[in-house]
């Protein structure tokens, strides 16, 4: 019976240590009410299917082009639907989505 608690224990902190892990997590795509944006869509698109970004951030970043990492110029769109939903962070390289990032709450 202890033995039994114990395993019941070690595997809710498992899914709590997996769902922690799973706080800053890259996507190829996230939804905006009925339509996808994905890695590879212009800004504009972005901007016609998910509106503005609560937030805008631009700096360099070390990025991988063409196989090659650098330090490249980017934006970041951050989106969040409500308070219950995950922060997404979209990275911009010239003018194309180049990542989606999943934040915390």
């Amino acid at each position: 019976m202890a033995a039994m608690r114990i395993m019941v224990i070690n595997g809710f902190i498992s899914l709590i240590l997996s769902f922690s892990i799973l706080s800053d997590v890259n996507a190829d795509s996230f939804r905006c009410g009925r339509k996808l944006v994905k890695t590879g869509d212009s800004s504009i698109d972005l901007l016609r299917i998910c509106g503005k970004p609560r937030y805008k951030d631009r700096g360099y970043e070390k990025i991988k082009v063409d196989g090659v990492t650098r330090s490249e110029r980017v934006e970041r769109w951050y989106y969040k639907k409500s308070s219950r939903s995950l922060e997404r962070q979209v990275l911009l390289y010239r003018g194309r989505i180049a990542a989606i990032e999943i934040g915390s709450r």
